[in-house]
């Protein structure tokens, strides 16, 4: 949090993309404090994390970290405006903020498990964190997102060196490594991932041919969100076709939304003076129930 929690404020919770933080936020935190209608009305949360993990874990932990603050602010649900959260996820933090509004089902789980997950031998702390990082529910608090240069479909660009640096970045805590070495040793038949090392990292996640992406891809978002896009092209004309030097128009393009902004920018968009308009326009709608 910037501040301590004020009622009655509808959180607004920043997600930055890979290898990013928070302080890429700056231009937009500042716009919405200097904006008359905003400024009483809404509060900005952060969310950080290893963007080298794999996002389902990313993910895991963001909805935990959602839950967990939402219950220490307000245990009674006294609060109607912490049921009205908006998401706003730059790059990698869009996917991750799609999966706090998507019902998985048993899907992530069949991508790498020939087994039932009911039927897998592993103890009751490994259960938990199997559960915990491969079956979600939406977010109930989650009532609007916003998508900022989000590669739904993967990245059509990432280099062998940012790949082999990414994979050294790899903080995985001590916990997973031992339960995902326990799921293998005691269910040798069940996975198609036989190790720890070849848990796949987050850039392996946004390659366009990965199972997550394509599985979460193809994921309905939750009824009754509200969703809107931001997608960065380079250059004029029609976006069909174009980049933001990391993601396609078409892999940030989603049928169906509320409403499509197309910046000129690179991929790091935030500080992109139509980005920060276009922000501000969708937090106005939000604060005044459009």
């Amino acid at each position: 949090m910037m501040h301590p929690y004020r009622p009655g404020r509808i959180p607004v919770v920043l997600i930055h993309g890979t290898a990013s933080s928070p302080a890429r936020w700056a231009e937009i935190v500042n716009e919405v404090q200097n904006d008359p209608t905003l400024r009483e009305r809404v509060q900005f949360w952060f969310f950080t994390y290893n963007t080298s993990n794999p996002i389902l874990l990313s993910a895991s932990q963001l909805r935990r970290a959602l839950e967990d603050i939402l219950k220490e602010l307000d245990p009674e649900g006294r609060d109607p405006a912490l049921r009205r959260v908006v998401l706003i996820g730059h790059s990698q933090g869009g996917l991750l903020a799609r999966v706090m509004v998507t019902d998985s089902g048993t899907r992530f789980w069949d991508n790498v498990s020939r087994v039932p997950f009911s039927e897998i031998k592993a103890s009751p702390a490994t259960r938990e964190f199997i559960q915990n990082t491969m079956f979600f529910k939406p977010v109930p608090s989650v009532s609007e997102i916003v998508f900022m240069c989000t590669p739904h479909s993967g990245t059509f660009r990432v280099s062998t060196l940012v790949l082999s640096l990414v994979r050294r970045l790899v903080t995985l805590p001590l916990t997973v490594a031992k339960g995902v070495g326990e799921v293998a040793q005691l269910n040798p038949d069940a996975f198609s991932l036989k190790a720890f090392g070849s848990l796949p990292t987050a850039v392996d996640n946004m390659s366009p041919d990965n199972r997550f992406i394509r599985t979460l891809s193809a994921s309905p978002i939750a009824s009754g969100v509200t969703v809107h896009s931001i997608i960065a092209v380079l250059g004029d004309g029609p976006v069909s076709g174009k980049t933001d030097g990391v993601v396609a128009y078409e892999s940030a393009h989603l049928d169906g939304v509320a409403s499509e902004k197309v910046v000129r920018s690179g991929h790091s968009a935030q500080a992109n003076p139509e980005t920060v308009l276009e922000v501000v326009r969708i937090l106005r709608e939000h604060v005044e129930g459009r």
